[in-house]
């Protein structure tokens, strides 16, 4: 969505709650509206109205979290995802977005937890798996991170993010041959993955000059 759209759409919610200044669904949409403007602290007080109006509502409470991480607030973060979970225990954004906030804090192990979490209650779902991939790779855990990747290919074969992300672990120990076959299954894929492209042409380069 453009600007401009958020503009005008924040304008019209603006003139709807002029006759229902209580609406917990219109104040929760002009939170967001404000969110993707950057007016972070603007849309955390309108979602705290809203969440006055309707404190049940889980995805204000997630929408109240992601504007505290935007303002660099973990703790209030943390408390509203934490509150989104408590009110439906497989929300999966608010799951992953807590996570992110405790690996962000220095709390990694709590992180892992959850993002383990998100791929029990969805274990159909490639990208729970692709997420804990990624958290094992920056706790250096290549092993396990390779096995995520894996997982979510099973699940979805043409994430083609996946294969990237096992592509670049073998180039970095440089077992070029089996990179480049990642990296061209990811290309298939999206043939426009520029990063791909230029890690498959230096793992080619690599395996000509060991010949």
């Amino acid at each position: 969505m453009q600007q401009e759209e958020i503009n005008q759409k924040i304008t019209a919610i603006k003139h709807e709650l002029e006759s229902e200044p209580k609406n917990a669904d219109l104040l929760n949409e002009l939170g967001i509206g404000y969110f993707l403007t950057g007016e972070y602290e603007q849309a955390a007080a309108t979602l705290r109205k809203a969440a006055k109006q309707d404190p049940e509502n889980e995805k204000i409470h997630f929408n109240l979290g992601n504007c505290y991480a935007e303002m660099n607030q973990p703790e209030q973060a943390a408390h509203h995802f934490m509150e989104a979970f408590d009110r439906k225990p497989d929300y999966v954004p608010a799951l992953n977005n807590l996570a992110d906030i405790y690996e962000q804090t220095g709390e990694a192990e709590r992180a892992g937890e959850l993002f383990e979490y998100i791929t029990k209650i969805n274990p159909d779902d490639a990208l729970g798996y692709f997420n804990l991939g990624n958290f094992y790779l920056r706790q250096n855990d290549t092993v396990q991170a390779g096995q995520q990747f894996k997982a979510a290919i099973e699940r979805d074969p043409e994430f083609h993010e996946a294969y990237y992300n096992i592509g670049f672990m073998l180039k970095q120990i440089e077992q070029y041959e089996e990179a480049i076959s990642y990296f061209e299954q990811c290309l298939e894929i999206k043939p426009d993955f520029e990063a791909a492209r230029r890690d498959l042409e230096l793992c080619e380069q690599e395996t000509e000059s060991e010949r």
